[in-house]
């Protein structure tokens, strides 16, 4: 096999590797029982009676919060790998009670709606047109209103693409741990080489496991995508290589961001490559963007409730600030009790954050 073959297979396994494990919190009950008439979903989106944060546009399913005290301000917020909208539940609670209403979309082939067949596959560019439809139709019925994207893992590469492509669309994005470089790729090829033959099914094998681990320390929040019914484990080859050219482009489009951005990385996340973040602030021309470093954060900062009170106040303060004002910020919360080690990472990603010079890592 030529070089070029072989470095294209491993770029194959690598992705494919990556979503055989992470999992979906998609109730496929919950398609069932929603049976509202998609014609019926007037405006930004018709309430489903089974689940009152259900709403349904169009004919798919989203997450929706609204506040009883409205800041004028709506989020849209855009799910990791192998999660859905609702994994923004607890953060979604916390926005509500600052004024902040928005709406949680589940990513095509995600979500209580992958039984249809136009929604059954991954499919990041379709995704990001559905998004800035209902961007759009936001902007219409909300004129006087901020919106913002935010976007976790998967999610903040999505957030970038939509921004670079539409600023007009939002009044900034958020996003945390953007999916670009993959940490320990070709030690996870290596297995999931033998996780293929031997675990055809969809339970996760030495691969996937491995990379659930990487994605959190936490063993209950393990165990719960081993067990629940409800995951998603495994895509197809054609999904996971469309897949790796998406977030390929990554960088492109950050380096085409004009609009506010903060972006949030844990420096504990051993998924996401802390570094390339980091460099990837660097790149972006915004006149207006903070890089945020959780200082005991691992990959999930905003999702799944992962997230601490500095960051959820930090996250509150930005999205209220007078996203006019140019300004250029590095900044670490829950850093005091770090070790020398993370004192020295924690340097660096600052450093690498404000460098001009290119670096490899």
């Amino acid at each position: 096999m030529s070089g070029r073959g072989t470095n294209a297979t491993i770029i194959i396994w690598e992705t494919l590797l990556l979503l055989l494990v992470t999992p979906s919190f998609a109730d496929a009950a919950l398609s069932q029982q929603c049976q509202i008439n998609a014609s019926s979903a007037a405006h930004v989106g018709a309430q489903c009676t089974e689940d009152p944060s259900c709403v349904i546009v169009g004919d798919t399913h989203m997450l929706e919060w609204k506040s009883p005290e409205p800041a004028k301000i709506i989020v849209v917020c855009l799910h990791g790998l192998g999660l859905c909208a609702k994994a923004y539940k607890p953060l979604a609670k916390e926005l509500s009670a600052a004024g902040i209403g928005g709406f949680g979309v589940n990513v095509r082939g995600f979500g209580p709606d992958r039984d249809k067949p136009d929604r059954g596959k991954l499919n990041c560019a379709e995704t990001v047109r559905d998004v800035s439809k209902l961007l759009a139709n936001i902007r219409h019925e909300y004129p006087d209103y901020k919106v913002f994207l935010i976007g976790e893992s998967m999610g903040g590469a999505l957030a970038i693409r939509i921004a670079a492509e539409d600023p007009e669309l939002v009044n900034g994005i958020v996003c945390s741990a953007p999916a670009w470089k993959l940490l320990k790729k070709r030690r996870t090829t290596v297995k999931g080489i033998f996780e293929l033959i031997l675990f055809p099914g969809s339970y996760p094998g030495p691969a996937g496991r491995g990379i659930m681990h990487q994605a959190t320390s936490d063993p209950e929040l393990t165990q719960h995508w081993m067990t629940d019914s409800s995951h998603k484990l495994k895509l197809t080859l054609k999904e996971a290589t469309t897949f790796l050219n998406f977030i390929s482009k990554t960088e492109s489009y950050a380096k085409q961001l004009t609009t506010p951005v903060l972006v949030v990385q844990g420096l504990d996340d051993r998924l996401v490559s802390p570094k390339a973040v980091a460099t990837l602030v660097r790149e972006i021309p915004s006149n207006n963007k903070t890089f945020l470093i959780d200082g005991k954060g691992e990959h999930l900062v905003l999702e799944e409730g992962r997230f601490s009170r500095p960051v959820v106040e930090k996250l509150i303060s930005w999205l209220k600030m007078d996203t006019q004002s140019g300004r250029t910020v590095t900044e670490a919360l829950n850093d005091q009790e770090l070790s020398s080690r993370e004192k020295r990472r924690l340097q660096t990603l600052r450093r690498l954050a404000q460098e001009k010079r290119q670096r490899k890592f």
